[in-house]
């Protein structure tokens, strides 16, 4: 990926500031064996305080609440689902797990890996803009459900679930709430501390921190125990990453109201000369509640993977899924989306460094790329 490569693909890897690779670099350097019990006391502590204190900040989480760094998103979904069944569900015996069928591959496998142990773990319906309700969430549970675990917002549609609404529910039926916020940090403001959420994980690379980097928020009320003793922990720590973090936050924090408003502006730009152009092109969810960022495309008749790769070799990077995350065609089908409309979409995911000059760039590149691609992707379509 060169210097004049348009990076429209933020849902699933969102690059890292040099300032944030810039200020990682003595925790690399310098900093590189066990913290304890050497610096007690030493920069790094200073700097790891300092870290913690901004991401509770960040998130409305208050002091007794508590945050476990981790190696990744997934990682700290591992954490709430071992947490939930070990601290909580096995002594009740509750054994029932409720998600849905759009969520991340972590969420999936796990749900199977605890079937051994005699969890079972079922989807919730989702309605046209792929949200679940509370009248599908409430018709879902059973008198053995322990557990809700989904994201936010989906990264790839961009579609936002009513979650105060969710949790609300879940705290009057005395289940536990997981909610995955990997999509919505920087992008959606909220108070940890207001909401009815037992446990709240996010993936560090969606929000431009650096690789190696999660995190896990949990309710004081909760019992938790990390499966990591905590002076095991602490001797491990990724400092340098950590760190990475802390600065990734910072810079969310310093960017919010340039996300929630020129990236909006230029989303719209996006979808509006698109479909200008491709008047049989079609831009979903646009009546649900949807992240700032993000837009999903149908482009009748080309199939998705063919115009992606084709956009690459432009120097364009867009999402059809795929690694931790569903292939957006198996995504939209979980919805209700055709089948064949379902093969001809992309996801395109802006982030606080595009600029218009890219999105003018990006029209012309889509457009042209769409058209090419059409014959061929007809006839395997067919």
């Amino acid at each position: 990926m060169n210097e004049e490569s348009i990076y429209l693909d933020n849902g699933t890897l969102a690059r890292p500031s040099d300032y944030l690779i810039t200020q990682m670099q003595p925790f690399i350097k310098r900093h590189w064996h066990s913290l304890a019990p050497y610096l007690k006391g030493k920069e790094p502590f200073t700097t790891i305080q300092k870290t913690l204190g901004d991401l509770h900040a960040f998130v409305g989480a208050k002091e007794k609440d508590l945050f476990q760094f981790c190696s990744s998103g997934s990682a700290a979904i591992s954490e709430v689902y071992h947490s939930a069944y070990i601290d909580h569900m096995a002594e009740s015996g509750k054994n029932h797990i409720l998600t849905t069928a759009i969520e991340e591959i972590p969420i999936h496998l796990l749900g199977k890996r605890f079937e051994k142990l005699g969890v079972y773990q079922n989807t919730i319906p989702l309605n046209e803009n792929g949200q679940v309700t509370r009248e599908a969430l409430e018709a879902a549970m059973t008198p053995k459900t322990g557990l809700v675990s989904l994201a936010w917002a989906n990264s790839l549609t961009g579609v936002i679930h009513p979650i105060w609404e969710l949790a609300e529910l879940c705290r009057e039926k005395e289940i536990l709430f997981h909610v995955d916020a990997s999509a919505v940090l920087g992008k959606l403001y909220f108070e940890f501390q207001e909401l009815p959420i037992d446990y709240l994980t996010f993936e560090g690379t969606t929000i431009h921190g650096p690789k190696g980097s999660g995190g896990l928020f949990i309710r004081r009320e909760i019992g938790f125990e990390s499966r990591t003793p905590e002076e095991v922990e602490g001797a491990d720590l990724n400092v340098a990453a950590l760190v990475g973090l802390g600065i990734a936050i910072q810079e969310l924090s310093e960017t919010f109201d340039h996300l929630c408003m020129e990236t909006v502006r230029l989303r719209g730009k996006l979808e509006t000369e698109i479909a200008s152009a491709i008047p049989e092109a079609k831009i979903l969810f646009q009546e649900a509640e949807r992240l700032p960022n993000t837009t999903t495309i149908v482009f009748p008749g080309v199939m998705s993977e063919l115009l992606a790769f084709h956009l690459r070799e432009q120097g364009l990077f867009a999402s059809f899924g795929g690694g931790r995350l569903q292939k957006l065609e198996d995504l939209l089908t979980a919805i209700g989306i055709d089948p064949i409309e379902s093969k001809c979409a992309l996801s395109f995911s802006l982030s606080r460094d595009t600029t218009e000059e890219e999105i003018n760039r990006a029209l012309g590149m889509i457009v042209d790329c769409a058209q090419r691609c059409r014959t061929f992707s007809k006839e395997v379509l067919l």
